[in-house]
């Protein structure tokens, strides 16, 4: 079987997710998968949870990036860069990054559309918000919402391992 071109294969650090894979679930694996993780154009939803190693997620080159729908990552101790592509995000109704310290600073794309995400839930790093006496009445309803998120985010995960 002929071998890819080198301009096209992974290096020993970079893996390439299946091309018509829309969802994936990574969850509480330390060591596993280490490296870069490219992103195949039809991804919709995707979940890191407890993973070192990984160090950066990108688009495939010389192809159209993933629109994501539901971005989760978490606890993911060497992730240091998302993918720095407006489209990426464009989609994005769910966005959730806490636990992920080699994160720096979000790419600047994503902090464009931070606004335009629904639900959001960042550590306070990447969005500082503002609790003015006059909004302290939101608090109740954003610790439901969170809460209300994070179940429905280990429900899934859970119903993803059955």
């Amino acid at each position: 079987m002929p071998e890819p071109p080198a301009a096209t294969a992974p290096t020993a650090r970079e893996h390439v997710l299946p091309p018509h894979l829309e969802s994936l679930v990574i969850g509480d694996c330390a060591g596993m998968l280490g490296g870069t993780l490219c992103l195949p154009a039809p991804l919709k939803r995707m979940y890191i949870i407890g993973n070192s190693g990984l160090t950066s997620l990108e688009c495939l080159s010389g192809e159209h990036p993933p629109s994501l729908e539901f971005l989760f990552l978490e606890r993911c101790s060497t992730l240091a860069s998302l993918p720095n592509e407006p489209h990426v995000y464009s989609s994005l109704g769910y966005l959730e990054i806490r636990g992920c310290p080699a994160i720096k600073k979000l790419p600047r794309c994503l902090q464009q559309q931070l606004g335009s995400i629904d639900d959001k839930y960042l550590d306070a790093r990447y969005e500082v918000m503002a609790l003015k006496p006059e909004t302290w009445k939101e608090i109740p309803r954003l610790v439901r919402e969170r809460r209300k998120a994070a179940q429905e985010a280990k429900i899934l995960w859970q119903s993803m391992h059955e």
